[in-house]
């Protein structure tokens, strides 16, 4: 008895030990779960936008530029929305803000179920679901970026994960369905139910462990008690983060990095059914693409919280950059699945360290405005990205040219990131409110 005690006592002791230091049943994890779970049903719809190109055109007999062009609205108006997105995320929170977003996530998706021309395909999914992406996705990772204040990385790397399982789950079903029921049903069905489930979600949403009267993840005795100035939004503790160099060079890595692989996304499968693989064959290379990046949108964020994220975002970048160069050549199912595994390596580290680099340079000060301004770069580059293949096709009937764009814009956004301060310290000092 006496030793069946000990091996009790010492049995809890090492759970709690391990729970103590990993702080498994944090509140944070489930913050983590509900902001990936919004996060796959967010990101899907913009992710599986290829998918749309052929089964639109047959459709309606609309150009690949023209739908090209819908998807450049789309990313223009969230890019446009982004700051503001972020704003409204810190001064408001971050559930009310979403819950306003899903709302135009619904009515977005409805009307462009019933879009019968271009003009209304452009309102509704490059209007209406453009702003609304913004209002429910930009103040969701600055949420999650809150909660933690050790371990940011294998937060946001779980979180992360989200943009790769989403699309790897329903990119080949959405083609299915495309071809079996319609893209006009399908957008309407996934409306319906992607609403439900991000409403759900948001019930069990809380914006700040403060608010929930916890501690942040990570948070030791040591630390004393959080520093309430810097975790509530100002404008002049923003200003101050307007004036860093870093601030800005982050915007423009954004953008260049998002011209880079918005290209892809939208032209890759047009590309390879134009080289002959059937609608569901090309669909796969989106599919590997988003399963291949899972693994590396999970550990770049961690490896860049322990050791520095700058050395990660320029290996993603000019990995990303390099391997979009083997579709000058692909002609084969091989060589397009060849090409996925290797771009969807460093497409998967190229922006999801960017929340982690942000905490590393400001702090936990609330980050939404920042983050909506660097996706109104990123929001700017996806734009672009996403009209030029289209366009360029309608011109020479080739992707070439548009392939090189995709390169020559990640290896430039390569570049920039040497040009980022050290992640060793903080670069600002905030004032008292």
């Amino acid at each position: 008895m006496v030793g069946e005690g000990v091996y009790y006592s010492m049995s809890t002791s090492l759970i709690q030990d391990l729970n103590n230091k990993y702080q498994l049943k944090h509140f944070a994890w489930v913050i983590v779960l509900i902001a990936s779970i919004i996060q796959m049903v967010g990101s899907t719809i913009r992710n599986v936008f290829g998918v749309m190109v052929e089964p639109m055109s047959a459709t309606f007999g609309w150009s690949q530029g023209e739908i090209g062009l819908g998807y450049a609205i789309a990313a223009l108006c969230t890019a446009l929305f982004s700051p503001i997105a972020g704003i409204l995320g810190d001064i408001f929170g971050a559930k009310k803000t979403m819950l306003f977003g899903t709302f135009l996530f619904l009515i977005g998706m409805i009307l462009t179920a019933n879009s019968s021309s271009i003009l209304e395909f452009y309102f509704a999914y490059g209007i209406v679901l453009g702003i609304a992406q913004s209002i429910y996705l930009v103040p969701i990772v600055p949420a999650v970026v809150g909660w933690f204040k050790r371990g940011t990385g294998i937060g946001t790397g779980s979180m992360m994960v989200a943009w790769s399982v989403g699309p790897a789950l329903s990119i080949q079903a959405l083609a299915i369905c495309f071809e079996y029921f319609g893209w006009q049903n399908t957008f309407m069905i996934f409306g319906i139910f992607g609403t439900i489930i991000i409403f759900a979600c948001l019930m069990f949403f809380s914006d700040s462990p403060e608010k929930k009267g916890i501690k942040p993840y990570g948070w030791l005795e040591s630390d004393g008690s959080p520093e309430q100035s810097n975790l509530i939004w100002s404008k002049i503790n923003q200003k101050v983060i307007f004036k860093t160099d870093s601030f800005w060079h982050l915007i423009n890595i954004h953008f260049w990095g998002c011209v880079g692989h918005a290209v892809i996304l939208v032209a890759v499968i047009p590309m390879a059914v134009n080289k002959g693989l059937s609608l569901v064959e090309a669909s796969g290379i989106l599919s590997i693409i988003a399963v291949v990046s899972i693994s590396s949108r999970f550990a770049a964020p961690i490896i860049g919280d322990k050791y520095g994220s700058r050395p990660i975002i320029f290996l993603s970048f000019l990995g990303q950059g390099l391997s979009v160069l083997i579709l000058l050549g692909a002609n084969s199912l091989f060589e397009f699945y060849l090409f996925a595994i290797l771009f969807g390596i460093p497409y998967g580290g190229e922006g999801t360290v960017i929340p982690v680099i942000n905490k590393q340079y400001f702090g936990r000060f609330p980050m939404g405005t920042t983050y909506g301004w660097q996706l109104f770069g990123a929001g700017i580059g996806m734009a672009i990205g996403g009209f030029v293949p289209g366009i360029i096709f309608d011109i020479s009937g080739s992707y070439s040219f548009a392939i090189w764009i995709s390169s020559i814009s990640s290896l430039w956004g390569a570049l920039i990131v040497l040009m980022l301060r050290k992640t060793d310290k903080l670069i600002v000092q905030y004032s008292p409110n």
